[in-house]
């Protein structure tokens, strides 16, 4: 455990997953600490950088399965060339490359629209407008008419499922983006508003005081100077040590309490078999008095009198970096305490602390320690943009250097992945589509398979990873081994780490914190608009409202409670079947 200058206590634990730093910050509903775990620079379960996965026993059984889809698509393309003359069918290429620059055109201009939140947060910094609620409303507005527009031109140009389906998800991820930059941007707005208005109180009430500033900063030196100079001697004497006047012990030295009680009590046991042989007993320690307890107890809170002399800052401040949800693993040196918070003027030294509280709040994690507003820049949101990640922060843990040819990797991966997709969807899904006259388990039998291979497929192993790698990003754990869940809850938390990460945030605990929910009530408000989100998608696709995933997907909240039975706690193979049996009914279902 470590202290920083400012008072505040950060421990590091050694976890599989990395090093993590838990500190504390403040909560605006309550003055309760709450911990902000800060992540290593880690990697995703599958990676060939993984020490664990390279060395994992069944890693040859996912050799095996890359070799059997290879396998699987040269078999394909066979019986393709001697039925048409081609390798591949055609009829799912011309669904994909209908209107594809229009497409593509489209695209871009959505993307480049993200480039609006920079005037947004431009305005927040230049006291334009303020964030609550002014931005929030801007905000929103600008977000549903992003989104509207997305699902609009959809329509207009009569696209088939994929394209319009490929625009409105690209929609959904860059609104997240935006609404995480404007959000965040705008509590550290909130947080420099406020900071500069403490600065001018702070200001204000010395200036009311004889001397001013300088007698005020001169008086608190010299307390400061005084709890140091103190502390130092006291540090002198070890802790536990008796004072003057303090009956001994009949110990040497200082010795931990459970020490010194262990040689008591062997002492009284001699004493006692001394005593019952008739032998001369010896002295009997004496213990120490109370006033001697309450001198040792003074020594010991004493040992950081500078420090614990510090008044603790306001609990409903505003909150900014401490919500960030990862930091470097080699943070900046933390700032020395402001010199009038040893003032012993009680307003002065609260006032100081405010601002060494908020200051802190407006400065990142990382190794360089951003200040905002330096983050407000195009160059700063551009580089945000390409970073795979939906959480705005100041600053993200990098890596010293970029690998081109893993880059390379991940394009030739992702073209490889695709191309699989294309086969599976191609020859093993279209011809299987469902018709009236099908039952329900004919189109599970002839739909569960490929479409779980497809699922399987679509992992974020090779665009995630090349943007990361483009990046510098370190924090590559897009996914963790959600195929081994034996829950639904667990798998929402390991499939998508990304979105999960959002939702946590964004969603869950802002809804705590601005809507005073339970936790149990907020999860529900999670799932809600994760569930809309997903039938949004669905109604976009086909066209039409069915409230099939909708459905499904409030679904698993008894499946949840269903997870948390003892028995399937206990047996973790019939959690991890459940869980699949219940995946693999879900697409054909669609």
């Amino acid at each position: 455990m470590t202290t920083s200058l400012s008072g505040v206590e950060t421990t590091r634990m050694a976890t599989s997953a990395g090093e993590i730093t838990v500190r504390p910050f403040r909560s605006s509903s309550n003055a309760q600490l709450k911990a902000v775990l800060s992540f290593t620079p880690r990697t995703s379960a599958l990676d060939r950088q993984n020490v664990a996965s390279q060395t994992d026993t069944f890693r040859g059984f996912f050799t095996l399965f890359w070799i059997g889809l290879a396998l699987l698509f040269c078999r394909t393309s066979l019986e393709s060339w001697e039925t048409n003359k081609t390798p591949l069918s055609w009829t799912f290429g011309r669904l994909i490359t209908r209107d594809v620059f229009v497409l593509a055109f489209s695209d871009a201009l959505m993307v480049l629209s993200m480039f609006l939140c920079v005037p947004f947060v431009k305005g927040l910094q230049n006291g334009w407008f303020r964030y609550h609620w002014t931005g929030v409303v801007i905000q929103h507005l600008f977000q549903t008419a992003y989104l509207g527009v997305a699902i609009a031109w959809g329509f207009v140009r009569d696209w088939y499922w994929v394209q319009s389906g490929f625009l409105v998800l690209h929609a959904l991820s860059n609104m997240m983006k935006m609404h995480s930059y404007m959000a965040h941007n705008g509590m550290l707005s909130n947080v420099a508003r406020r900071l500069k208005t403490e600065r001018a109180e702070l200001d204000r009430y010395l200036g009311t005081l004889p001397g001013g500033r300088e007698a005020a900063l001169a008086q608190a030196s010299q307390r400061r100077s005084e709890l140091e100079a103190k502390e130092a001697q006291e540090s002198t004497t070890p802790v536990g040590t008796p004072g003057p006047g303090t009956p001994s012990l009949g110990l040497t030295g200082y010795e931990f309490p459970v020490a010194a009680a262990q040689k008591l009590q062997a002492t009284a046991e001699g004493r006692s078999r001394s005593d019952s042989t008739g032998a001369t007993s010896p002295t009997r320690p004496r213990t120490p008095s109370s006033a001697a307890a309450n001198s040792v107890r003074r020594r010991r809170k004493s040992k950081h009198l500078a420090r614990d002399a510090l008044p603790t800052p306001e609990p409903n401040l505003p909150h900014g970096t401490s919500l960030e949800p990862s930091a470097n693993t080699t943070p900046h040196e933390p700032r020395a305490p402001h010199l009038l918070g040893w003032s012993e003027d009680e307003k002065i030294a609260l006032l100081a602390r405010n601002i060494d509280a908020m200051e802190d709040e407006l400065r990142s994690n990382g190794a360089k320690g951003l200040v905002w507003p330096q983050n407000v820049t195009y160059a700063h949101f551009a580089d945000f943009m390409i970073i795979p990640t939906l959480v705005y922060q100041l600053e993200y843990p990098r890596t010293a250097t970029m690998n081109p040819f893993v880059v390379l990797e991940k394009i030739i991966a992702t073209f490889g992945t695709f191309s699989l997709i294309y086969t599976i969807t191609e020859h093993y899904i279209l011809p299987y589509t469902p018709k009236p006259e099908d039952t329900l388990f004919k189109s599970f039998v002839n739909l569960a398979l490929p479409m779980i291979i497809n699922y399987l497929l679509i992992i974020f192993e090779c665009v995630c990873q090349g943007f990361a790698e483009l990046s510098y990003f370190a924090d590559r754990e897009f996914y963790q081994d959600w195929w081994n869940s034996t829950s639904w809850d667990q798998f929402s938390r390991k499939w998508n780490k990304p979105v999960h990460t959002f939702l946590l945030r964004h969603v869950y605990a802002s809804s705590m914190d601005g809507l005073r929910l339970s936790r149990m009530s907020a999860a529900f408000v999670t799932f809600l608009l994760s569930a809309l989100c997903h039938e949004l998608v669905m109604a976009v696709v086909s066209k039409k409202v069915r409230p099939y995933l909708f459905l499904m997907q409030m679904g698993q909240l008894p499946l949840i409670a269903l997870g948390r039975l003892p028995i399937v706690r206990r047996n973790k193979t019939i959690g991890n079947i459940v869980f699949w049996i219940g995946l693999m009914a879900g697409f054909p279902l669609l």
